[in-house]
């Protein structure tokens, strides 16, 4: 598609939204799917609708492969730079390098994508031709391995030197979910993982979705048991379509209060896993606002 054709593909920005520049200056475009919003950055400036078309017109290789990725077209809109990037709680970032460029050494234009993982979970994988050019940018991310419904008289008896069974562990398809760090424990977060045992989680496409459970009845508090992960992994690793070992896991773990509508989630202990009958249980070292959380 040509350069010219760029401009069927962009609407200008309507002159009530025009902001002063940001850091993030540049030619900047959203479109609308039905997994949430989609961004597109591509540096240069963009001062009026002609210069935001051309900026789009020169990733139209890009656009048609999202097209067809999708199955939709995307109808982009040129919108003023925003003050940030988005929280990789709802997106991920990939980087897009075309293979011709990378062979011919060229610095083309800058091109970064911010989509929401609620679509990448819903997409199947890109076409291997498409995947190549996406380099993912690396996101935190938490392991829940087991989540459980604790009553208040319970918590209040959590002590140092305790322990936390883990009933989940026991199963003989032991499954978790993996997410970005601030993402919350909400149905359809994350992705499953299975846990052959809690230091080598793999992403497999089988499985159940993630261990996220149904928010807890009368006094009883929807909790989760969580591993970190020693180091940042590509935001491709939280899609759906992604097979593979996740890395080192940290041997920390902690007891988590999942969020609510009305409080964030917080954590209310920390230890290490030990092995416990057939399964795993959490042995508490150090606990934290108990005391808060049941009053």
């Amino acid at each position: 598609m040509s350069t010219i054709a760029g401009f069927a593909r962009v609407q200008p920005i309507p002159r009530a939204q025009s902001a002063p520049a940001s850091p993030l200056t540049g030619a900047w475009f959203e479109a609308q799917t039905g997994g949430g919003s989609m961004r597109l950055y591509a540096s240069g400036s963009a001062r009026h609708a002609a210069d935001a078309a051309v900026a789009l017109g020169r990733c139209d290789a890009l656009l048609d492969a999202l097209d067809a990725w999708t199955e939709a077209p995307l109808e982009w809109r040129w919108i003023a730079a925003p003050a940030s990037v988005t929280a990789t709680a709802s997106h991920a970032r990939a980087q897009w390098r075309p293979e011709e460029s990378a062979r011919s050494g060229k610095k083309e234009l800058a091109c970064r994508l911010e989509l929401p993982w609620t679509l990448l979970r819903k997409l199947p994988a890109p076409d291997p031709e498409l995947a190549r050019q996406l380099h993912w940018l690396e996101v935190p991310v938490v392991l829940a391995i087991a989540q459980l419904h604790i009553g208040e008289d319970e918590l209040a008896l959590l002590e140092p030197l305790g322990a936390v069974v883990l009933p989940e562990s026991m199963q003989s398809s032991w499954h978790g979910c993996l997410r970005a760090l601030d993402e919350p424990a909400q149905p359809g977060a994350g992705v499953p993982v299975t846990l052959p045992s809690p230091w080598s989680p793999r992403r497999t496409k089988s499985g159940s979705r993630g261990a996220v459970a149904a928010a807890a009845a009368g006094d009883r508090i929807r909790c989760e048991v969580r591993l970190g992960m020693a180091h940042p992994v590509p935001g491709d690793r939280l899609a759906g379509w992604y097979e593979g070992d996740l890395g080192e896991v940290t041997t920390r773990a902690g007891l988590w209060r999942c969020a609510t509508e009305r409080e964030p989630a917080r954590c209310l202990a920390t230890g290490e896993l030990m092995p416990w009958g057939d399964g795993w249980a959490l042995a508490l070292r150090e606990l934290y606002e108990i005391r808060q959380t049941v009053q």
